[in-house]
């Protein structure tokens, strides 16, 4: 397991005890002033999505790129304190292809990436309307293409480290429909056919979840 790994699976359990434990304190020492408390509670939810990865740079003129709309779902929990604030926790998994060619061939690279967002939420508008950013770690990004039925690695398309900000809309008392944005903080190496270079890709991600 990696550092980065370790660190995420720590930052969610460190959530989750906290959310159990202030949802008992809420519950057992809350004091009876005549006003609504405001109860430390958590929230689940699971989703589908789709995502287009555009190339913001790329160190070469040999290559080219061309995105595709990829898919992916995800299971998200987050921890509401009050009725505004929230701190979101989400695993996402999602598969998607480019098209990479240079002046000879043109492939399909298959993508896979694991993700796991950790944002800060604002619930507005009688928490119809969701605005979130936070940091984004990408545990897992691979990508091959295959030539003459051997498969070639392509290199990760999205680094460890995303900044994510999104907005969503609540649809009725358990569907959210949210769109997001990530950004890159760092490059990442990839190869084709021979010709190493690095890029820079953005995700644009447009999903609907289930909450419960």
């Amino acid at each position: 397991m990696s550092r980065w790994t370790r660190h995420i699976v720590c930052i969610i359990a460190v959530l989750t005890f906290a959310s159990i434990g202030g949802e008992c304190s809420a519950q057992s020492f809350g004091l009876n002033t005549g006003k609504p408390e405001r109860k430390v509670r958590t929230e689940l939810g699971v989703g589908i999505s789709g995502a287009y990865t555009g190339v913001q740079s790329l160190n070469t003129e040999s290559v080219a790129l061309r995105p595709r709309i990829g898919f992916g779902a995800n299971f998200d929990f987050a921890v509401l304190f009050g009725n505004h604030f929230a701190i979101e926790a989400e695993v996402g998994y999602a598969g998607g292809s480019i098209d990479a060619a240079n002046a000879i061939i043109e492939r399909r690279v298959r993508t896979r990436t694991m993700n796991i967002p950790i944002l800060l939420s604002a619930r507005l508008a009688d928490q119809r309307v969701r605005i979130s950013a936070g940091p984004m770690f990408t545990v897992l990004s691979s990508a091959e293409y295959t030539v003459e039925g051997e498969k070639k690695l392509f290199g990760p398309l999205h680094p460890t480290m995303n900044i994510a900000a999104g907005v969503g809309v609540g649809i009725g008392r358990h569907f959210v429909i949210e769109a997001r944005y990530i950004h890159p903080l760092k490059k990442t190496l990839n190869q084709f056919e021979g010709v190493e270079f690095n890029t820079s890709s953005y995700r644009i991600t447009l999903g609907v979840a289930l909450i419960f």
